[in-house]
């Protein structure tokens, strides 16, 4: 009987666990793109050296969109990475929504919607993964276009296209 009730203590506490940890999950994806949407509207927009990014997104992801960046006429990213946009209105702030979050093997993914021109929204999907027990964005796929940016592609950056 008390082997019993632990599993049932033990079940409820990791289902509930797992709710806390999806919560951190969309918490940690809303900071960022809080943060991020309104640093995009400057000049110049975050570095992606900037404490800020260091804490919202993954060290590799960082690492690759620097390597990138450096590419002269480089066209792996052809707009922002975090937006799949060329430029960013203020005005389209207040339509950012966070969808559900599920889990994929060694992370979450986070659905997000963004305020776009025309009252539209462009959907996007952000996968986190661990790092330093802090869920850090790593990848973004724009699924309104069926696209993502091929900046974990070495032959593409090795070539610059």
């Amino acid at each position: 009987m008390r082997i019993l009730i632990l599993l049932a203590l033990s079940l409820l506490t990791a289902c509930s666990s797992r709710s806390d940890d999806n919560q951190l999950a969309i918490n940690q994806v809303t900071d960022f793109y809080g943060f991020y949407l309104a640093a995009f509207l400057k000049d110049p927009p975050p570095t992606y050296e900037s404490p800020e990014m260091r804490r919202y997104v993954a060290a590799d992801t960082l690492s690759r969109l620097a390597a990138v960046d450096k590419i002269p006429e480089q066209e792996i990213v052809s707009a922002d990475y975090f937006t799949y946009t060329q430029d960013y209105d203020a005005a389209w702030i207040p339509a950012f929504k966070t969808g559900t979050v599920r889990s994929v093997t060694g992370g979450k993914v986070v659905d997000i919607w963004l305020g776009i021109d025309h009252g539209k929204t462009l959907h996007l999907e952000t996968y986190l993964k661990r790092e330093n027990m802090t869920w850090k964005i790593y990848r973004v796929r724009n699924i309104s276009d069926n696209y993502e940016a091929p900046i974990f592609s070495a032959g593409r950056i090795q070539r610059g296209w």
